[in-house]
């Protein structure tokens, strides 16, 4: 079996989306699948810490005006100055301030691009990757002509890898999934286009043969937005972990000794995912034997945590790294959203580090939640001041008495079902199973 993957976000780039493909395309390979990538030359990025299977034909394509110059900017700018180190490899990092990790934030560049962007990605349709469409459609067509693919899986975000889904799903008889991590109409989707996001959305969904969501609420937002009634149309691949180790022979050694480790790796969003009332928790507690990890793009909600005892900030460091810091974790800290049709990849990793997840469920309707108590991995906890604190305070105890471990017993048996290796079973499954 030939496949065609169309996916923006993949290796190089640290990316939700980049990580599931790198996982289930290596697994696809692993099984003979003969699989092509069409995806974005990114000149500027790193390597990727761990290498693709050697039976994936990339097609990397120039990312359009706007990122391929600024790609190209970075890595001029970085050749000509002093390599700085990678973030998981500062030693030891448990000692750094956030404020001297290296960062190009602050200059007056990088705002005037970080504020351009912004304003690129609200005017362009779907967004501002879109401008990768001319120079990847002529790469497809290519393709197209010179292979015969019995399947073109389009990865989203970013919207226009569903573009050349459409394009090639007119250009060639192959069956044509969508693989849908979250709904293009979106809570972040400006308020001015929702409306043509939408009717974007119900004709790419009726027009794919298949569309594999992540999260099974999304199959009725999806079914009810659209009136889609195709018992067949949708199936759910959610995220997953990787069962074997995948450190790339590197160790992180950030974790203070000495402290009940929460580590949080991830992305904190103000009007969906948090960390407001959790930080009150911990301020309450005031605990000289418990530590804070925060991992991820999260500088904006430092302020919230001023004056707490033993929180880090560590920015961003590499997939394998936050793996590597998970399984050193005492408690996995997880901050449910409020919409029930979004469910960060980052809990399975959780349940594959094997470790108590704290989760705080902030929606009514929290799968989040039913996932940890299903396989009882954890405790899930009312989004309160009173009973996030009363919850710290226990599993410090338990910690501080040798307990904590034992006080959960989570279903591994189960949990392994949640795995990649499980997943690109799923997806076999999928491109073998056409009627």
């Amino acid at each position: 079996m030939k496949v065609l993957l169309i996916a923006y976000e993949f290796p190089p780039i640290i990316a939700a989306q980049s990580i599931r493909w790198f996982y289930i395309a290596n697994g696809l390979a692993e099984l003979g699948i003969e699989l092509h990538v069409l995806c974005p030359e990114m000149s500027a990025m790193p390597d990727f810490p761990v290498g693709l299977h050697d039976k994936i034909v990339l097609h990397r394509v120039w990312p359009g005006p706007f990122t391929g110059i600024a790609q190209e900017l970075k890595r001029r700018r970085l050749t000509q100055s002093k390599p700085l180190p990678a973030v998981a490899d500062v030693q030891p990092l448990a000692r750094v301030e956030t404020s001297l990790l290296p960062s190009s934030r602050n200059s007056f560049t990088s705002r005037i691009s970080i504020l351009l962007r912004r304003v690129l990605n609200a005017l362009i349709f779907p967004d501002l990757r879109t401008e990768w469409y001319p120079f990847a459609r002529s790469k497809l067509s290519a393709l197209l002509a010179q292979h015969q693919f019995d399947a073109v899986i389009s990865s989203h975000e970013p919207g226009v890898d569903i573009l050349l889904g459409l394009f090639a799903r007119k250009k060639s008889g192959a069956k044509w999934i969508i693989d849908l991590a979250d709904p293009i109409l979106a809570p972040y989707t400006p308020r001015w286009r929702r409306k043509a996001d939408s009717a974007f959305e119900g004709y790419a969904l009726k027009q794919a043969d298949r569309v594999v969501l992540t999260n099974e609420h999304v199959q009725d937002l999806l079914r009810s937005r659209h009136h889609i009634t195709d018992p067949q149309k949708f199936i759910c691949v959610p995220q997953g972990f990787s069962v074997q180790s995948a450190t790339a022979s590197r160790t992180v050694d950030v974790l203070p000794a000495g402290s009940m480790n929460i580590v949080f790796t991830g992305t904190f969003y103000s009007d969906f995912r948090s960390p407001e009332i959790f930080s009150r928790a911990m301020r309450r507690l005031s605990a000289s034997d418990v530590s804070l990890t925060i991992v991820g793009d999260n500088a904006a909600f430092e302020k919230i945590f001023y004056g707490i005892p033993n929180v880090r900030f560590i920015g961003k460091i590499d997939h394998f790294a936050c793996v590597e810091l998970q399984h050193q974790a005492d408690v996995l800290l997880n901050i449910g959203n409020l919409q029930a049709y979004q469910l960060p990849g980052k809990i399975y990793e959780y349940l594959g580090a094997a470790k108590p997840v704290l989760h705080i469920k902030t929606g009514r309707d929290d799968p989040g939640a039913q996932l940890i108590q299903t396989v009882k991995a954890g405790v899930v906890v009312e989004n309160t001041e009173d009973a996030i604190a009363d919850v710290l305070s226990i599993l410090r105890n338990d910690w501080r008495n040798g307990k904590l471990q034992n006080s959960f017993c989570a279903d591994r048996v189960a949990i392994e079902c949640y795995s990649w290796e499980h997943r690109v079973l799923a997806y076999r499954d999928i491109l073998y199973g056409w009627d």
